[in-house]
């Protein structure tokens, strides 16, 4: 079974992400190496849809204010390790005032690794995503990007990604010339011919990002296959 079958039905997106989110570094880069190279659509989305730290500091405090009170003391002091120095106070300030001293009181007599730093961090994503599935929090209320379709399997099922600018650019040229009006005046002996060619092109640009795509993904596979060797 690939990466992503498993994750095809109905909710499975959300999961897919919820297990990237609450692995460490290491693992979420090796995760989204398998997907991309199975399906980039669904590697686009899920670093799109991921949640990071940088993302939940961006948030107004307001919400954070209905997050953060569901997180252990303990778990928010070990989480002010992953917290950019420039971003603390903003942090601290969303903390109540007891929260707050004991926070500072915890850090001051222990000062959070990165180990610990990161566990915390795995904590308040799988919160996060527990309280959007509660409908306790709405994305669309703060951070639209972040909404996910309740279809997202599907529309990603029928996603197209092109590999590149270049492919990309053959692909629109290729449109553009099935489309393209013919001159008055042609036989249509002649239409017909070029209509098929028409089609033919197309079909081959198509054909063309197919087999690069399998190329790339041999590729991967091979540099893989020498690593291990």
């Amino acid at each position: 079974m690939s990466m992503i079958d498993r994750y095809r039905k109905k909710g499975g997106f959300v999961q897919l992400l919820l297990l990237i989110e609450t692995s460490g570094k290491d693992k979420q880069e090796k995760f989204l190496k398998l997907i991309s190279d199975e399906n980039p659509a669904w590697e686009q989305e899920v670093r799109k849809k991921m949640l990071t730290m940088d993302r939940v500091l961006g948030w107004n405090q307001s919400y954070l204010m209905e997050i953060l009170p569901r997180i252990p003391v303990m778990q928010l002091a070990m989480l002010t390790g992953a917290i950019p120095d420039e971003k603390k106070t903003y942090f601290m300030n969303v903390l109540g005032f007891r929260e707050r001293k004991q926070v500072e009181d915890m850090v001051a007599e222990k000062k959070p690794g990165p180990a610990e730093a990161s566990a915390a961090i795995m904590k308040l994503f799988a919160e996060v995503r527990k309280m959007v599935q509660e409908g306790a929090l709405k994305f669309e209320k703060f951070d639209p990007e972040m909404a996910i379709p309740d279809n997202i399997e599907e529309l990603l099922g029928k996603a197209k990604v092109l590999i590149n600018a270049k492919e990309a650019e053959a692909a629109y040229t290729a449109a553009q010339a099935a489309e393209a009006p013919v001159p008055a005046g042609i036989p249509q002996n002649v239409i017909d011919e070029l209509s098929q060619l028409r089609k033919k092109l197309v079909l081959l640009t198509q054909e063309n990002h197919r087999l690069s795509q399998e190329n790339q993904s041999m590729k991967d596979k091979l540099d893989q296959i020498k690593k291990i060797a």
